[in-house]
């Protein structure tokens, strides 16, 4: 009720969607709407992972380790029944979106090993107590300047009592983890663009941009323009296919996705730390996705007796009193989240006339202020109905 009146946020905690099926369909038909709504990850086709370490190699004329991958993975016919996932599509997840993302987490990874491995060298490397410090500033001193800069050097001497080795080690830890927060938060907040997914027909689209002569008349730059559009649109049914991007400091070798098995290898210099990849990859894998249509994380089927359906037959406009048999006897869905362009592409199966959400902000910018305001009535009425 707080955050229905008082906060009244955009983006609420809990968001909701709720719709029917039309008349005449079944479960089976809400089964196949939630498998294909249904988000899977590349960790929930995974069925077993092994790592095998090559201590020593060369490679590019490079002492180096090599460090091998490889993943089995469940065959389609293990993944939801009514998906539309093949062979090819996981292929081309992991040898496209899983290695790019793969490749940065190790970056990451191994820049996070590396700072770890240099406060280590610094505190040992360091000095061990104020004193020493304090006999180093005043030795300088002499042999710099002289009865004029004692004066100076015992300045010195009383800021490096003060300050002493503690201190220094806490500046050190309160710098280190503001580096860490800000590779976190770079990890965060990075663009699309370096999640390696490119659209290889929009580099040809450029390409063939920067082709165009100047002596082209108006008349003719319309007339490509539409044969160009009319291509596009051609395209966009088939399903892209999209290619890897590589980075300046990669360090894959070898990559192939072939059959139920995928199989990476990469290279690590000698002076650079052990890296536990089994655990890198299996995060990465989390953060993946072989399947992931919209907003909605979740889909169950439920029926229209459910209190957050809103249900009254076959016209909606006369708001009839139906039965709670008759309701409980009719399909819905429950989604966790709000995405409605995603439940109108099944409305052939669903009955979009009583699509409904408790977000009261997106009800006002899809539907209008009349379904916000029932929104807000049916929300209060739902909140003090237990009551």
């Amino acid at each position: 009720l707080q955050e229905i009146l008082m906060t009244a946020a955009a983006d609420i905690k809990t968001p909701i969607m709720t719709c029917p099926l039309l008349k005449g369909k079944t479960n089976d038909d809400a089964s196949q709407i939630t498998d294909k709504l249904r988000k899977i990850t590349v960790a929930d086709i995974i069925k077993s992972m092994e790592v095998s370490v090559i201590p020593f190699a060369v490679h590019g004329g490079e002492v180096c380790s090599i460090h091998k991958l490889k993943i089995n993975l469940y065959k389609p016919e293990h993944y939801p029944k009514h998906t539309d996932i093949t062979e090819e599509d996981w292929e081309e997840t992991m040898t496209v979106t899983f290695l790019r993302k793969l490749e940065d987490a190790i970056e990451t990874h191994m820049k996070m090993l590396l700072r770890i491995r240099g406060i280590k060298i610094e505190k040992d490397n360091g000095p061990k107590s104020g004193n020493e410090t304090d006999n180093d500033d005043s030795d300088s001193g002499k042999k710099a300047g002289g009865d004029d800069d004692d004066d100076d050097d015992e300045g010195e001497d009383t800021e490096a009592d003060d300050l002493g080795a503690d201190e220094q080690k806490r500046k050190k830890q309160a710098t280190d983890e503001q580096d860490y927060e800000e590779s976190d938060d770079d990890e965060k907040n990075e663009p699309s663009s370096v999640s390696g997914v490119v659209d290889p027909e929009m580099d040809d689209d450029e390409d063939e941009d920067g082709e165009v002569s100047k002596e082209e008349t108006p008349e003719e730059d319309t007339l490509e323009a539409k044969k160009e559009v009319k291509s596009v649109q051609q395209e966009s049914k088939k399903k892209k296919r999209q290619r890897f991007v590589s980075g300046e400091k990669d360090r894959h070798i070898f990559a192939e996705g072939k059959g139920k098995t995928f199989e990476v290898h990469f290279k690590f210099h000698k002076n650079e730390p052990h890296i536990l990849l089994a655990q890198v990859a299996q995060k990465t894998a989390q953060k993946v996705y072989v399947q992931n249509l919209g907003k909605i994380e979740r889909c169950t089927v439920a029926n229209c007796g459910d209190p957050q359906v809103i249900y009254y037959g076959d016209n909606p406009k006369e708001r009839a009193e139906i039965s709670n048999e008759e309701k409980k006897a009719s399909p819905a869905l429950h989604a966790s989240g709000v995405d409605f362009a995603g439940l109108w592409e099944f409305q052939d199966k669903l009955d979009v006339r009583y699509l409904y959400s408790n977000s009261i902000h997106d009800m006002l910018n899809t539907f209008g202020v009349e379904a916000a305001r029932e929104t807000i009535i049916r929300e209060i009425n739902h909140v003090f109905k237990s009551y």
